[in-house]
């Protein structure tokens, strides 16, 4: 293929290489400009000014157009000027050198405000600081108490589902209770055990004034907590993921090994005829005669081990297959077609790869260890199909409630619901998952988009839909990651007390946001509340400026002596 003309590349003009400025130059730069421009004796234009400054015409007005207008001018114009910029610089780069590489508590903020120089305006003792967070720590706990308060005054008695589990720290539990759509954290506290009476006090506890009721209960399939269920007459979900590691636990290792241990009795076969092949034996018949029968022996072993060692494979694989598709089998809809499952479809499927799994165990002759987890696997999956039932008993409810035609519940029931659930569970699917039901995703989409129904119906129908979708829970995914920061910050700060404890709840409930925006507090209440840090910066007094001590003058005295003195 012959190639192209020069031409084309000789005249085309060439990139600008991008010149990256730092603010403390693009601040000379724009004081220069507007000093020049000042002169009377200067009869420089702009761009003539601009080009003196070696900067472009462009470049420089856009520069003198970044300042906004509104309630922060004069800190535009304090960071606009040199020292501005070189003190932001200081304060961005000590902040992030602390969040990536700095210590944690209040040695940690000494670090920062000795690296910013804010250590000469802002008191940095630990004395000082200690205070501060005491004054902090009060006025985020009058801050949760009193928005909670607000928001829950006048709110209608509403079902939630309440994820509960516990987070073990220096040998007590850490009882934790989150609200599984919202992610609202209701109670985080330290116990002498986690019985079930002490559940139902602290849970008593925390309730009291909230219209809430407690409907559904996700969790493991500890005994505390389904006696807890029963008690305060709730419906128990137990959690996909403990099932699934039950049968995990029963398989993985035990076969895992068994095919270990068949390659390695293959490998070994195989070299030892590779030896017996490499050195023929000619010198004598009848050895030469003998060395071949034992090749034959030797190869039909190795084909033997062979067959074995992918048998045991086999095995593993597919266990472990089986294992997977119970989680694809565990929605309230058949993610192949969309359509809306029954629970004895999702019963029969259970079973079938249980039947599955406990054959490639009997099979493979595991220890009776591996028969007692994969029972209590069963146990745990037969609970799930029968909060399946109860769910589809709400969905009913659901619907009548809605007082829809035959139609408009037919249009509900096989493409809202579905649609709506698909789209709550989106962000959970795996790429190689996104691109299978996609094309699910879509034709419900455009089924919904051209059904003849008012746009206004189309809406109401999917918020009614989204939140029927978020009432089936099958995971507590949600508090085992807060109990996983929790484990991280009681490693971080030695401990964590019932204060401390109160104070993270209510950062979470109240400062954390979503990608949308809202905090658990406003997804829970259904309402907006005053912003905590703002609050926080409006109400509490930081430490004042330092004083200088006396012997501070005594080292700066003495070390002036000694510069003298050489």
């Amino acid at each position: 293929m012959n190639s192209l003309s020069n031409t084309s590349l000789e005249n085309a003009t060439k990139k600008r290489s991008k010149i990256n400025r730092s603010r403390i130059v693009i601040s000379n730069k724009v004081i220069a400009f507007q000093e020049i421009l000042a002169l009377k004796e200067s009869k420089r234009s702009a761009r003539k000014t601009a080009d003196f400054l070696e900067v472009p015409n462009s470049t420089m007005h856009s520069w003198r157009g970044q300042k906004k207008a509104g309630d922060l001018d004069e800190l535009e114009d304090f960071f606009s000027r040199p020292v501005g910029a070189v003190f932001l610089q200081r304060v961005v780069l000590a902040a992030l050198k602390l969040a990536k590489c700095g210590l944690s508590g209040i040695a940690g903020m000494q670090k920062f405000l000795h690296d910013s120089q804010l250590d000469l305006f802002v008191a940095s003792s630990t004395g000082a600081l200690h205070n501060c967070w005491i004054r902090c720590e009060n006025h985020l706990i009058q801050f949760g108490e009193r928005e909670e308060a607000r928001l829950a005054k006048g709110m209608p008695e509403r079902k939630i589902t309440m994820g509960l589990d516990e987070m073990f720290r220096a040998r007590l539990p850490c009882l934790v209770a989150m609200e599984a759509v919202s992610n609202y954290i209701f109670l985080e506290k330290f116990t002498k055990d986690r019985t079930t009476e002490t559940w139902k006090i602290e849970l008593e506890n925390r309730m009291k004034g909230l219209s809430f009721k407690i409907d559904t209960v996700v969790s493991d399939l500890c005994g505390a907590l389904t006696c807890l269920t029963k008690s305060i007459c709730a419906t128990h979900s137990p959690d996909l993921f403990h099932g699934q590691h039950e049968i995990s636990k029963a398989t993985s290792a035990s076969l895992a090994s068994q095919e270990r241990a068949a390659k390695k009795a293959l490998d070994k076969a195989e070299e030892g005829l590779k030896k017996l092949v490499e050195k023929p034996r000619r010198i004598i018949k009848e050895e030469s005669r003998k060395q071949k029968e034992e090749i034959t022996t030797l190869q039909k072993k190795c084909d033997d081990l062979k067959i074995e060692h992918e048998k045991k494979k086999e095995h593993r694989e597919k266990a472990r297959a089986a294992n997977k598709e119970m989680g694809k089998i565990y929605h309230p809809i058949d993610l192949e077609n969309g359509s809306l499952q029954s629970s004895e479809s999702i019963e029969e499927k259970f079973n079938e790869q249980l039947n599955t799994i406990e054959g490639y165990v009997q099979e493979a002759k595991l220890s009776e260890s591996s028969f007692r987890r994969i029972e209590k696997a069963k146990r745990a999956f037969k609970l799930m199909v029968i909060y399946f039932k109860n769910f589809l008993l709400v969905f009913c409810a659901f619907l009548t409630d809605m007082n829809l035609s035959a139609e408009q519940a037919l249009f509900f029931k096989e493409i809202v619901f579905p649609l709506c659930y698909l789209q709550v569970i989106w962000k959970r699917f795996s790429k190689k998952e996104k691109e299978k039901y996609m094309p699910l995703l879509q034709a419900l989409q455009l089924k919904f988009q051209i059904a003849p129904w008012l746009e206004e119906l189309k809406i109401e129908w999917m918020l009614k839909g989204t939140e029927l979708a978020e009432i089936f829970q099958r995971s507590t995914s949600f508090i085992e990651g807060r109990n996983g920061s929790l484990s991280l910050l009681h490693h971080r700060l030695h401990r964590l007390g019932e204060r401390s404890l109160k104070v993270l709840s209510i950062v979470h409930n109240f400062d954390t946001r979503r990608k949308d925006g809202t905090t658990a507090a406003e997804r829970l209440f259904k309402g907006r509340h005053e912003n905590l840090f703002e609050s926080l910066v409006s109400n509490v007094r930081i430490p004042g400026r330092p004083s200088r001590q006396r012997h501070d003058q005594e080292k700066r005295l003495m070390g002036w002596e000694k510069r003298l003195a050489a």
